[in-house]
This record gives structure tokens, sequence and C-alpha cells, in this order.
């Protein structure tokens, strides 16, 4: 009897089993699915290489060759330029530079300066010196070529050098060591006793002691 009653249990289970899976047969029949190929396949669960394969964002683009361009540093230069200028000295410029722009970064013109008496159109050189006279120094005759001097040579051991005699207070303070007052007592000493004779009797202008001379002694002619 008990033999019976688990048989027909049995019996009973096998058509519950039967009956789910020939309506998910035919769920998947209405789906359109191939019902075949899913019984075959055995796992849905694709491999890690096939995962791989169809994850768009999984595949690594090759990596891009970027050259960093580097921009050359243009070439520097130094030029001194003094007379008739605002702030005399010695300047940074870029390579193929002019004039004007060396005169703008010195200030500008004095309202003494002779602009005829420079091309500011010129390219300046490195280490060149360039002197803006003014139209006094102009009206008495001085080389023109002074306005541009260039590099100072070693055949010409006076070149670069401040001319005390025609220097005016501008091209003074270039000096180191003279200010504005200094140099205005040079003019004076100057216009009061004539020309002087030797670079040594600027000692001669008050103010001027004899360390300053030791100072500037290499910077000026006559």
């Amino acid at each position: 009897m008990l033999l019976f009653v688990r048989s027909e249990r049995l019996a009973r289970m096998n058509k519950v089993i039967i009956s789910v899976l020939s309506f998910f047969i035919l769920f998947l029949s209405a789906c359109g699915a191939d019902v075949d190929e899913i019984l075959q396949s055995g796992s849905a669960v694709p491999s890690e290489a096939e995962s791989e394969e169809m994850d768009p964002l999984s595949a690594q683009e090759p990596e891009s060759d970027f050259q960093t361009v580097v921009e050359e540093e243009p070439d520097r230069i130094y030029v001194y330029i003094c007379g008739a200028v605002d702030q005399p000295g010695v300047y940074e410029l870029k390579s193929q530079s002019r004039v004007y722009e060396l005169v703008e970064m010195a200030g500008g013109l004095t309202e003494e300066a002779d602009e005829k008496s420079v091309n500011l159109a010129q390219t300046v050189e490195d280490g060149e010196m360039v002197r803006i006279l003014t139209r006094e120094e102009s009206a008495s005759g001085l080389d023109t070529n002074a306005g541009l001097t260039g590099t100072v040579s070693e055949n010409e051991p006076d070149a670069g050098k401040v001319n005390i005699n025609t220097a005016d207070v501008t091209e003074l303070i270039s000096l180191n060591g003279i200010g504005e007052a200094k140099a205005a007592a040079i003019v004076a000493y100057r216009e009061e006793h004539g020309p002087f004779g030797s670079p040594e009797e600027i000692m001669e202008v008050p103010g001027i002691a004899e360390g300053i001379y030791a100072r500037i002694k290499d910077y000026i002619t006559i």
C-alpha cells in the first residue's frame, strides 16, 4: 500500500515537471527563441574572453604619441643707451629689436634730444652702445655716428666712454656715483672754467672726491 502511494506521488510530480517544462518551451517558442539552440548551449553565461570581446568599453584604444612642442626662447641681447633719454642704462631686448624699442624702454627722449641724430628704425646688436645727442651737441658738429656707436673696439680705447667736456647731465648720471647734483656741478664747472684739460681735473669739481674719481676714471674721457 505504501509503495503504491509513493509511486502515485512520483507520477504526480513528473506530471507537474512535464507541465512546467512544456509551458516554458511554449513560452520561448512564442517569443521567437530557438529552443534547440538553448537546450544545446547548456549555459548562457559567456566566458571571460567572450565578455571582453562583447564589452566595447574594455577594449583599450592605442596610445597616441603626443610630441610636446617646446618653443625656443628667442635670443636675448644687451644694449647700453645713454645721452638724451630719461633713463640711461643697459637694457635686455629680443634679438633684432629696433632703436625705437630701446628708447621706449629707457623712458623716451628728453626735451633736449635731437631725434634726427639717430635712426630709430635701425636694429641693435648685442653689446652695442646707443647715444642720443642733444640739439646742442648736434649743432656743435659732434659726430652723428656717436648716436649709434656699435660695440667697443680694442683699437679705440675711448670708445664707449663718457666725454666729460661734452656730456650733459643726463649722460653724466650714467656714471657710477654721479647723481643729478654732481652732474650739474660738473656742467657748471665746465661752463665757468672751460673744458677739462685731463680726466683727473674733474676732482676740482665740488663734491667729486678721489673715491668717486677712482670709480669713474675708466669710463670717462676728454
